[in-house]
């Protein structure tokens, strides 16, 4: 092996352990999915859509939810912080769909691919309009 090849296989080795490391560490700092607690305060529609003024993403996932028909009800953290505070949300957007009890069937995080959506609406037995 020559030394150029042997600089550029460690080269790629550090950079490797440095990008294991950099995903190891923001997976720590930042939890893979919000928590969620959810609270009987009259807050019990089929789907409850957090998201802020601010978020492109969650323009996209109002969109979505209203193409598909379902009826949701938004939550604007700018508008209404305790909301967020109440059910323990920490990232936007997130869709929650509860079942007729309250109960969580599904918490989206980020945009919602059109099958997960459909399948928790489903799981949750809500029925939508298209």
């Amino acid at each position: 092996m020559t030394e150029i090849t042997a600089r550029l296989l460690l080269v790629v080795a550090v950079l490797g352990v440095a990008g294991v490391v950099a995903f190891v560490v923001n997976r720590i700092q930042k939890p893979p999915h919000p928590t969620l607690s959810v609270q009987i305060d009259g807050d019990r529609p089929g789907v409850v859509l957090f998201t802020s003024l601010e978020c492109t993403t969650c323009s996209e996932t109002v969109t979505l939810l209203r193409s598909k028909g379902v009826p949701f009800r938004e939550i604007t953290h700018e508008l209404e912080p305790q909301r967020f505070e109440s059910w323990r949300v920490f990232a936007v957007p997130l869709t929650v769909v509860l079942d007729r009890e309250g109960t969580v069937v599904a918490a989206l995080a980020g945009a919602p691919s059109s099958r997960r959506l459909a399948g928790a609406l489903r799981d949750a037995d809500i029925k939508v309009s298209h």
